[in-house]
């Protein structure tokens, strides 16, 4: 897969920025597996206001915010517009490892989606019914594929939007108020680790196809090349000693 790797998530920082608006949007894959950029939305490619003020609301288990309610939202869509193409994939994938692992990324949709309803009705959380306008032009854009050029764009797809939900998954898991959703978020973090280990066991997951590492600040320089670093000693030895 071509193209260049997109940039942006370099300046994110933290995952959390990505519930508040706090960094630029990922890029999506071009059809050739590239990147372009797209402006942030509430969908698969975007970011999400959140916080527990502005929009937060009070449910069962605690105060519900607006990054709470819309990563509910884009779980939901996620199987609105993943489960279609996995059944497809998993008949028209040009490789065995494409058909069969997407085929049970449908199949883990169909029933993570039943988790999704049940917490959404708990928490009284609407849930739309269709894909957002730009997983409907993933959809057309990978049925238009044939060949190797489809597992590669099927995979390519699927991948960068579970990317995104993982890292938006886990800033929930860290702030959000709420109890329900705490259990929740953690159901998803092993549901989408699951999503993304079959995706990357297809082979079609490269590295220029993966957003570059986000900048942070106070990490160790790299060692000396050629020479092996000594491994520190047991944290308990250390503090022994104080």
């Amino acid at each position: 897969m071509r193209g260049p790797r997109p940039a942006t998530a370099a300046a994110c920082g933290l995952a959390v920025t990505l519930l508040v608006g706090g960094c630029a949007p990922m890029g999506r894959q071009t059809t050739d597996g590239g990147v372009q950029q797209v402006q942030a939305t509430g969908g698969a490619g975007g970011g999400a206001a959140g916080g527990a003020g502005a929009g937060a609301a009070p449910a069962e288990g605690g105060t519900l915010s607006t990054a709470d309610r819309l990563l509910l939202v884009q779980l939901r869509q996620a199987a609105l517009w993943e489960i279609p193409v996995g059944r497809a994939a998993a008949r028209r994938g040009s490789q065995g490892a494409t058909r069969k692992n997407l085929g049970q990324i449908a199949a883990r949709h169909i029933q993570f989606d039943a988790v999704n309803r049940r917490t959404a009705a708990k928490l009284n959380v609407p849930l739309p019914n269709s894909p957002n306008a730009e997983q409907q032009s993933w959809m057309s854009e990978i049925t238009g594929k044939s060949g190797t050029d489809y597992d590669k764009t099927a995979v390519a797809r699927m991948r960068t939007a579970q990317g995104l939900l993982y890292a938006r998954t886990a800033a929930v898991r860290a702030s959000t108020r709420n109890t329900t959703m705490r259990q929740y978020a953690q159901q998803v973090e092993a549901f989408l680790n699951g999503q993304l280990k079959l995706l990357e066991a297809t082979g079609f997951v490269t590295v220029d196809t993966l957003p570059d590492p986000p900048t942070v600040t106070g990490a160790p320089p790299p060692g000396v090349p050629g020479r092996r670093a000594s491994p520190a000693p047991a944290a308990t030895s250390v503090l022994s000693g104080r």
